[in-house]
């Protein structure tokens, strides 16, 4: 496992860290959900988009095994007229359909929350949503949500035995990479069937990741990155904060996704090095080659940052080579 290093220092060598995060007992930093009124929520949500046309889907999001998402048998007619009544408010209603970040937060974090074999008076969320949502969990309960279930419960146990024995020192090195502190409070992940265009998101305040069971980009030690990324988001305040004083004091152009970028490439290689057949998301999906200045941050970042994770490079120094190779802003 790759050492990384704080503000001003260098860090002990790959082997000590490796050898003393091997021996911390810690209890997990994640807490798993499978909970019925977010998959339910985020399945409508699906629906609603297919039922507009939209397909903005990102490849590492496409569904793994599709059998899980058509459902267990054909609706009644009953059931027919109460999926559409709720698809079609979906469809129409901006406040289900999530069009910002703080009607995410909103709603997610309520259902979330949510009783699941309740009637959703324990979640404060719009009552029109509340109406859509309790007309349709009748037929999702029996139609779709048993295959569900079982997915998210099968990948939370897939994932927890890839993560367990590396966990102790995967979250530490991301810290130490970003110069912040992991999270103290536990941080929630919801398995959810469809979580969004990218296949999972996260909000805050505190931390709460969610992450499709289902999604290409989401399974083996991909998922273990993704945890790694979308907490990740968490703590790059210190990493952006330098990069833009050095950018200011050297007089350099800073790229708003280079931020992104360095954490893209910092979960990768923190997995890799745990795992070593591990093919980072970025390298897996096309991160770096969807145009040539991605290209060109990347070689950057392996030439500049890479030394960094492994404990060779302070992140001051790390940061100052990364900026300075950065344009200057044009006379």
């Amino acid at each position: 496992m790759a050492a990384i290093v704080l503000v001003g220092g260098v860090s002990p060598t790959v082997a000590q860290t490796s050898s003393n995060c091997a021996r911390l007992a810690e209890r997990s930093t994640f807490v798993f959900h499978s909970g019925f009124w977010l998959n339910l929520h985020n399945f409508l949500h699906r629906g609603a988009k297919e039922r507009r046309g939209i397909n903005n889907d990102v490849p590492a999001a496409m569904t793994v095994a599709v059998e899980d998402t058509v459902g267990g048998r054909a609706l009644t007619p009953p059931e027919r007229r109460a999926w559409e009544d709720a698809l079609r408010f979906y469809v129409t209603n901006q406040l289900a359909m999530g069009q910002s970040d703080s009607i995410v937060q909103r709603l997610n974090e309520r259902l979330a929350a949510a009783r699941g074999d309740g009637d959703l008076r324990d979640a404060d969320i719009d009552p029109a949503v509340r109406q859509a949502l309790l007309g349709a969990a009748p037929v999702y309960r029996l139609v779709w949500w048993p295959a569900h279930d079982r997915r998210n419960r099968e990948w939370i146990a897939s994932l927890q035995a890839l993560l367990v024995p590396r966990e102790a020192c995967l979250t530490r090195s991301v810290a130490q990479a970003l110069a912040a502190d992991w999270p103290v409070r536990p941080i929630v992940v919801d398995a959810s069937v469809y979580a969004s265009w990218y296949g999972a998101y996260m909000t805050q305040n505190p931390v709460h990741i969610t992450m499709s069971s289902n999604a290409r980009g989401n399974q083996g030690s991909l998922g273990i990155e993704g945890l790694l990324h979308e907490a990740g988001h968490a703590l790059t305040g210190p990493l952006d904060s330098a990069l833009a004083a050095t950018a200011a004091r050297e007089g350099r152009v800073l790229p708003p996704a280079l931020g992104h970028l360095m954490l893209f490439f910092t979960a990768g290689e923190t997995v890799r090095d745990a795992i070593p057949d591990h093919v980072p998301y970025g390298e897996r999906f096309g991160v770096w080659k969807q145009n040539a200045s991605a290209d060109q941050y990347r070689a950057l970042l392996q030439r500049e940052w890479r030394p960094h994770l492994e404990g060779r490079r302070s992140f001051a120094d790390a940061i100052a080579r990364i900026v300075g190779a950065l344009p200057r802003p044009p006379a």
